[in-house]
């Protein structure tokens, strides 16, 4: 497997009165890392992935992996190599399989294929393995989006996967084994995991520990 090498940085995010959000950013990782970033409420924690994934419009961006830079126009196929999780873990219209399955129908998908298999299993993994597959996903609790969500990430597979709070919602076990999902993923495919959590015990096994106050980046 290739080492995965991510190159973010940017001079800031800014709202259009042009108020600063977020503050100049510059995050170098090699796989295999997992990251955690932490920061009290409204600080830039989510602004910072949203950029990261090109999802905001920050000033004099530069998205680099594996040494190729990425521009403006090539963010589709950018984001589908550095996957969002969003906090409010939305689900579409459509059953629960639609959901796990809708990335493999995109444009950039490449060679990848939705395997019923390894949904299955990794539903297991988060203990979502009684859900009904047909039913609506509309239907999940809030904990159940968040496993739903960890669980499509992984699946597809990216070579940086970033989560926004995604083991919102579930008793500290169950947090626990997500995040240890996470780690192994990282460890067993060399990939990078940056994702915003509180909890200080996971802070404790990253690899690498960030935090965002009142904007700024430490």
């Amino acid at each position: 497997m290739a080492k995965v090498n991510l190159d973010y940085s940017h001079k800031g995010v800014f709202t259009r009165r042009g108020k600063e959000i977020l503050g100049a950013v510059e995050i170098h990782l090699s796989s295999p890392c997992l990251a955690v970033v932490s920061g009290s409420s409204g600080s830039g924690k989510s602004t910072l992935l949203r950029s990261i994934a090109g999802l905001v419009e920050p000033a004099e961006p530069r998205w680099g992996l594996c040494g190729r830079q990425y521009q403006q126009g090539e963010l589709p196929r950018w984001r589908s190599r550095v996957s969002l999780l969003m906090q409010d873990a939305p689900v579409l219209d459509g059953s629960v399989e639609e959901n796990l399955s809708f990335p493999f129908r995109l444009r950039y998908a490449g060679p990848r294929r939705f395997d019923p298999q390894e949904a299955g299993r990794l539903l297991s993994e988060v203990r979502l393995d009684d859900l009904d597959l047909d039913g609506p996903a509309s239907k999940l609790s809030g904990g159940e989006r968040h496993r739903l969500s960890l669980v499509r990430g992984l699946l597809w597979s990216p070579d940086v996967l970033l989560a926004d709070e995604p083991l919102t919602g579930l008793e500290p076990e169950l947090a626990d084994h997500c995040f240890e999902l996470l780690r192994l993923y990282v460890q067993t495919e060399d990939k990078i995991v940056i994702c915003v959590l509180h909890e200080h015990r996971f802070s404790e096994m990253a690899d690498r520990r960030f935090r965002v106050e009142d904007g700024r980046l430490y």
